[in-house]
């Protein structure tokens, strides 16, 4: 399979905290396999109902892509959508 897949499932995440105080994502467990991140592109914010979400794309050593998202409030995340390569 290739392609972009719409995810929005609950994952945990690991995570480093900068000095800055800004988080960067290092690995995520979907569907019960650990993913490791490579590489870090994009981060942004959005308000979904009227929460405040901070939405990071990640890349893995695999070459697929993903949008994780976290809820800092309810310290929740959520794979949105990924971008797959070469899955089965």
């Amino acid at each position: 399979m290739n392609g972009m897949v719409a995810v929005d499932e609950p994952v945990r995440v690991a995570v480093k905290t900068l000095g800055s105080g800004k988080i960067v994502p290092k690995s995520f467990v979907w569907q019960g396999q650990t993913h490791y991140v490579s590489e870090h592109g994009r981060r942004w914010s959005e308000r979904i109902d009227g929460r405040q979400i901070r939405c990071f794309l990640v890349r893995t050593p695999s070459l697929s892509a993903f949008e994780l998202r976290w809820d800092a409030a309810e310290d929740s995340w959520k794979l949105h959508r990924a971008w797959l390569l070469n899955a089965v």
